[in-house]
């Protein structure tokens, strides 16, 4: 008997393991038709009646859909997803709203599938778990997705219909807690900075609920002239006095946040209706609004970390950034055979005689063999790589002097540092973006960018490793309000990446 019930929990624990792996439907049949025919039809329907004129060759980097049943909200949600075509994705990512639980948690579903009666779609692992390791209260929490969650799943036929072999990475807001909706938004720009994927987001959101007609659609405009303003803040203030009313604001404000970060700040409005406008029924008190907003990928694309490095978003050319490595690697040979600094002829080219403050950093073998730098500019930046890269071979205090036998397996890292910018508020730090200067009395210690990106670290570990670990500060002190807290931002590159 004992040996039946333990073949038995073990049948239900392999079970639950692998529903848990693949995300199955369950609106199918009453949000949206239960088969692949019928639902393929509905959806042909739907993109076959968007009318886009002008705005027919966006290519979106942000998309705000309605999650409503597919008959009210489905037009509506079309135009938006007929866009898709336009661009050459690999990933999309569906922001949604949690209408059942506040977990005070973001659940990242990290299962390997998620299924409609149109198909199965491959889940994007990889950034899932990349969003996960940045946080302590990011989970990949199934019960939060499953089980009639309309937020994300009426969304899923759209993307599948458009681009079948895309991947999706469903991501819900659990929680009202707007400084952890942040730090989503912070994740995500980090995530998707670092990426070489092309990736655009999707915000699920209904707008005004259960309003007569006039209302509903004053409210509604009332929130999309926010929306399309860009002021996020306004738009935060009048949901939560009630002069707006949108059911997935919170998907809608760690979205807004990322489309401020990369530059996709132009958005269009592409569509609008209401449940009354389907149903005829003007006269009803139960009315729900339904837009279609596309957040257009900036003129530029999208900005990767090294772009955002420098103050005026200028990159290095490939022969600027060759220049500086062979210097730095010529600086070190030189001072091995001849016991002295090079001193290097002065370039033609203005950008290089910038004055840049610049961390030369040494690998060897995948590890650390040296890093120095500066944190504030006081040299041309020809002459701060020359310096510190010697400084890095030969003065480092944590390395024994690099060998000339040596040389040949290392790969030399230059980072040339943007201005710092002092803040007021740690929870600012936008973690894989900006490297950190913490400052108290006479004690300093500095993190660049990629440690986070390498660590993994969320926030709070990447600034209390900071202040113990390199400033020799408690490990809280940066929550001091006597402690300096400076971000800037780097251009990185490196010999293995510039031939």
């Amino acid at each position: 008997m004992i040996e039946k019930i333990g073949i038995f929990l073990f049948l239900m624990l392999l079970s639950t393991n692998l529903w848990s792996e693949t995300l199955e439907p369950s609106l199918a049949g009453s949000w949206y038709p239960g088969s692949k025919k019928e639902l393929r039809d509905m959806l042909t329907q739907f993109f076959n009646n968007v009318e886009l004129g002008k705005n027919k060759d966006i290519v979106p980097f942000g998309l705000i859909s309605p999650h409503a049943g597919l008959v009210y909200s489905g037009p509506i949600a079309a135009y938006g997803y007929s866009l898709l075509k336009n661009g050459d994705f690999d990933t999309i990512i569906i922001i949604a709203t949690s209408h059942r639980y506040n977990l005070g948690k973001i659940s990242i579903f990290s299962g390997d599938k998620v299924k409609s009666p149109l198909g199965t779609s491959e889940v994007d692992n990889e950034l899932a778990q990349q969003l996960i390791r940045q946080h302590s209260k990011f989970e990949s929490i199934p019960q939060v997705i499953t089980n009639g969650e309309n937020s994300f799943e009426t969304q899923l036929p759209f993307v599948q219909y458009q681009l079948p072999d895309v991947k999706i990475l469903p991501i819900m807001t659990a929680t009202n807690d707007l400084s952890l909706l942040d730090d989503l938004a912070d994740a995500l720009v980090a995530t998707i900075a670092e990426s070489d994927k092309k990736i655009a987001l999707v915000a699920s959101s209904d707008m005004a609920h259960f309003h007569p007609y006039e209302q509903t659609v004053e409210m509604d405009h009332h929130t999309i002239d926010l929306i399309l303003s860009m002021d996020l803040d306004a738009l935060k203030t009048d949901v939560m006095k009630g002069k707006c009313e949108i059911c997935g604001f919170h998907a809608i404000y760690p979205f807004m946040k990322v489309m401020q970060h990369f530059g996709a700040n132009k958005p269009v409005m592409l569509a609008y209706q209401n449940s009354a406008d389907i149903t005829g029924d003007k006269h009803s008190s139960h009315i729900v609004g339904y837009s279609s907003i596309v957040f257009p990928e900036p003129d530029t694309g999208i900005q990767r970390n090294d772009e955002n490095a420098s103050s005026d978003e200028e990159l290095y050319s490939h022969e600027e950034k060759k220049y500086l490595l062979d210097l730095a690697r010529q600086s070190i040979i030189y001072f091995l055979k001849n016991g002295k600094k090079l001193q290097p002829e002065e370039p033609g080219n203005k950008k290089l005689l910038e004055e840049r403050a610049v961390f030369v950093t040494l690998n060897k073998d995948g590890s650390l063999r040296g890093c120095i730098g500066h944190m504030h500019a006081q040299m041309p930046l020809y002459e701060a790589v020359a310096q510190m890269a010697v400084s890095a071979a030969f003065e480092d205090p944590r390395f024994s002097k690099v060998k000339e036998n040596e040389l040949k397996d290392i790969t030399i890292e230059i980072s040339v540092l943007s201005p710092m910018q002092k803040i007021d508020d740690w929870k600012k730090i936008r973690m894989g973006i900006d490297g950190v200067w913490i400052k108290k009395g006479w004690r300093s210690g500095v993190f660049l960018p990629q440690v986070a990106t390498e660590t993994g670290w969320d926030r709070v570990t990447f600034l209390e490793n900071l202040c113990a670990h390199k400033a020799g500060l408690p490990a809280n002190a940066y929550k001091e309000s006597d402690t300096e807290i400076y971000i800037y931002q780097v251009e990185k590159f490196s010999e293995e990446e510039v031939d």
